[in-house]
């Protein structure tokens, strides 16, 4: 974006993309590289729930197209969305599911072919007992299709990671690619290829889980109830864990560059700490601490929408939470100013939360204040899922207990269980 001398807003056009594919903030991180190194892009937002990209442009210094091929060359489509446009229900597309199975049948095969030529079928896949056996000998025949389990899961990643690259980022994409490749780099191709075929199961996961909300959206629009958006107001724990993540994947990423050189240098098993440094790699990404809390206000406001309760954002729903006397006035006190759709255009825009006429107001309120502590309550829970899952691997990692195929699994399993329980809350909890 550039940074010259302010433009007059007449001068300026809102432009809207959908990117279908854009499931993670590694996605988003991508897609923001792409257009605000345009000088035409004055200011650009994200809804990663809604998969959507919402620009500020100078039409005199870029267009629409400019920037939709810019994200075309990250190896995601995009797609023009009328401004204004109601979410849409999310299109499923074989192409995911069908490199996941083509992806697992290869593994599969080659573990049959490599298990039938080893001393056990746990030696196959798991390599030798003894710790310091890292470089295992396959059956020549097993290999291939190891490397072909390797190249279909990822192959759709490869164009995202080397963009990854060029914008000089270090995402989930980069961390995965170098990972499969490291494995098989030491002759740990089963494992490349049980983290190319986990990872390929982790996105397909990813993307249902947010389908799910994407459709709970678009069921919300079609009833005709007023939903709000989860990029109006983002919540502060949201913005924290944005901070947080741009500081935890380089100080990881950079630790396991020095457990990959510096203990080898004293006791000499360099394939040893290089194949911990890669687990590091895995754990690397924040992906489960970023999605858990839009995906928890998403379901939360869309759940309160079909109640005749529009919520803007996460930012009202947090500092609800702080009261538990649930009416105007003391949610007033806690900075939450509530309207009805009957008052005047100014009152509605300048408030938080408006009840839509038909939904009797104190039950509407307290609904909304349950609501409000629920997804707070579910928020924490995400955070604390997510890091707990970080820290024991990386200390695993660490001590040589965590073989990679297990790393991949832990960080599927807690994006997948964050999100799953965040969703949660698109079905209203009863009055105690």
């Amino acid at each position: 974006m550039s940074a010259s001398t302010p433009r007059p807003a007449s001068s300026l056009r809102e432009v809207r993309l959908r990117v279908p594919a854009m499931d993670c903030a590694d996605e988003v991180a991508l897609v923001r590289s792409a257009v605000e190194t345009d000088a035409g892009v004055v200011a650009v937002a994200f809804d990663l729930v809604h998969a959507r990209v919402d620009l500020t442009i100078d039409p005199a210094q870029t267009s629409e197209a400019r920037l939709r091929d810019a994200i075309a060359r990250t190896g995601l489509a995009v797609e023009a969305v009328p401004s204004g446009d109601a979410p849409a229900p999310a299109r499923r597309g074989p192409g995911g599911m069908t490199d996941v199975l083509l992806s697992g049948g290869l593994f599969a095969i080659g573990w049959i072919v490599d298990g039938a030529a080893a001393e056990s079928w746990a030696e196959a896949l798991f390599g030798h007992a003894e710790a310091n056996a890292i470089g295992h000998a396959h059956a020549p025949a097993a290999v291939p299709f190891y490397a072909a389990a390797v190249i279909v899961g990822l192959w759709r990643l490869w164009p995202r990671a080397l963009a990854a690259l060029r914008h000089l980022r270090l995402d989930m994409h980069v961390l995965v690619c170098v990972s499969a490749a490291g494995a098989a780099a030491i002759g740990q191709w089963a494992e490349a290829a049980a983290v190319a075929f986990l990872f390929a199961v982790a996105h397909r996961l990813e993307a249902w889980s947010l389908e799910r909300a994407r459709d709970a959206l678009a069921t919300v629009a079609r009833r005709g109830v007023g939903s709000a958006d989860s990029s109006q107001q983002a919540a502060p724990v949201e913005r924290w864990i944005e901070r947080f993540a741009t500081i935890y994947t380089p100080a990881v990423t950079l630790a396991a560059v020095v457990v990959a050189v510096v203990p080898p240098l004293m006791d000499g098993q360099w394939a040893e700490w290089f194949y911990r440094a890669l687990v590091f790699l895995v754990m690397a990404c924040p992906c489960a601490l970023v999605i858990s809390t839009p995906v928890t206000v998403v379901a939360a406001v869309t759940a309160l929408a079909t109640r005749g309760v529009v919520v803007k954002g996460g930012a009202p729903l947090e500092r609800a939470a702080a009261t538990t006397h649930h009416t105007r006035d003391a949610f007033a006190a806690v900075g939450v100013t509530v309207a009805s759709d009957e008052d005047d255009d100014e009152t509605l825009e300048a408030a938080d939360v408006v009840i839509v006429t038909g939904a009797a107001d104190a039950g509407a309120l307290a609904l909304f204040g349950r609501q409000a502590a629920h997804a707070v309550a579910v928020i924490r829970q995400n955070v604390g899922i997510s890091l707990v899952t970080k820290l024991a691997f990386l200390v695993s990692a660490l001590l040589g207990s965590a073989p990679l195929w297990l790393a991949v699994v832990a960080d599927t399993g807690a994006t997948v269980a964050v999100t799953l329980n965040g969703l949660r809350l698109l079905r209203l909890r009863r009055q105690p």
